[in-house]
């Protein structure tokens, strides 16, 4: 499957539809694993394929994260997208509102294991991990949910519907598409029609170009996302948990932290802002730990730690240490301590 370049003349190809081509909603599926924002107009974390929702006893065709870590149903047709898939798609959502964190992230270990998860995800990706690189700073998990209908066009009785639903802050998108052909090549192009038109001709090749913290992560986390103060304290703390030799780091290049990880599972992310950055600690003894002991043993105050049975909703304990450049931390203590809460103290 070949798609178009935002620059590439399609007037005069001609229109077939999938089912004449041969194709199923299976194709369309893995076109969408593939690339989901060439389609769908939008980047999303796919955690799910065939999603049984018992309670209804149907499936839910692609299952996604969005930006906010809202959760998305996506509902496919080869075709026309018919009457009946309004009251399909709100009941998607219903039932998903109800699933926290331990589903979701049962759901996407399931996905991750099966062929189209192994073509996105390594093995040892963690849900927490697709989240904290993903997700928009201080997301707040299934806060919200959204349904999407891909299809190749919306027949009227149901367009409607949708529109009004749509109209009443209804979160719902229709994306439908036309399959183009010229000669032995083949393009599909995608249009949103609702909410808002939004025609999307796209290339899915990867493009950084609007994700600098890939390109040069360093960079951005010290000159983009902190101020001239707190990136000097910020290479500081990178360099002394440095010294730490059980951890691989610093890993510059996510948007939002700053990775040390042990093979491949993340112990300490730094997540930087303007004014400060907070370094939390994964996976510790928290019965083992005061926060008061170890803000003395740095140097700060009381209130700049914390420990916590549950990081960010990932299911995962830790401990969170606020740094600002008003504030003198002690560097050689950081990296003591951090060996001591990491429980890898050396004998």
């Amino acid at each position: 499957m070949l798609r178009v370049g935002d620059n590439e003349d399609v007037s005069t190809l001609e229109t077939v539809s999938l089912k004449d081509e041969g194709f199923r909603e299976d194709d369309l599926r893995e076109w969408i694993i593939n690339s989901p924002e060439s389609i769908l107009g939008e980047d999303f974390r796919l955690v799910g394929r065939e999603v049984s929702v018992k309670q209804i006893g149907d499936g839910i065709d692609l299952l996604a994260i969005d930006r906010d870590a809202n959760v998305v149903a996506i509902e496919l047709k080869r075709g026309a997208l018919k009457p009946k898939v309004d009251f399909q798609g709100l009941k998607y959502a219903a039932y998903t509102s109800h699933w926290d964190y331990s589903k979701l992230r049962d759901q996407f270990e399931k996905f991750k294991s099966t062929t189209w998860g192994r073509t996105l995800y390594e093995e040892e990706t963690t849900f927490t991990e697709v989240l904290d690189e993903f997700c928009n700073e201080d997301y707040t998990l299934n806060q919200d949910q959204r349904i999407v209908f891909v299809g190749e066009s919306v027949r009227e009785r149901l367009d409607i519907v949708l529109r009004w639903l749509s109209d009443r802050s209804i979160d719902i998108s229709v994306i439908e598409f036309q399959l183009l052909k010229d000669d032995d090549r083949l393009y599909l192009d995608a249009e949103q029609t609702i909410p808002t038109p939004e025609h999307t001709v796209t290339d899915v090749s990867p493009d950084t170009s609007d994700e600098p913290w890939k390109e040069d992560g360093q960079s951005w986390h010290l000159n983009e996302r902190s101020n001239e103060e707190t990136a000097g304290l910020l290479e500081d703390v990178t360099a002394a948990l440095q010294e730490l030799e059980f951890l691989n780091g610093p890993e510059w290049g996510q948007k939002h932290y700053v990775a040390f990880n042990k093979g491949r599972k993340r112990r300490i992310a730094i997540r930087t802002k303007r004014t400060l950055f907070h370094i939390d600690l994964y996976d510790v003894d928290t019965a083992s730990l005061d926060a008061a002991e170890i803000a003395d043993a740095l140097g700060i105050d009381a209130e700049s730690v914390a420990v916590k049975e549950d990081m960010r909703g990932s299911g995962r304990s830790g401990v969170r240490i606020t740094c600002n450049p008003n504030q003198e931390i002690d560097l050689d203590a950081l990296e003591s301590q951090a060996r001591e809460i990491l429980g890898e103290t050396t004998e």
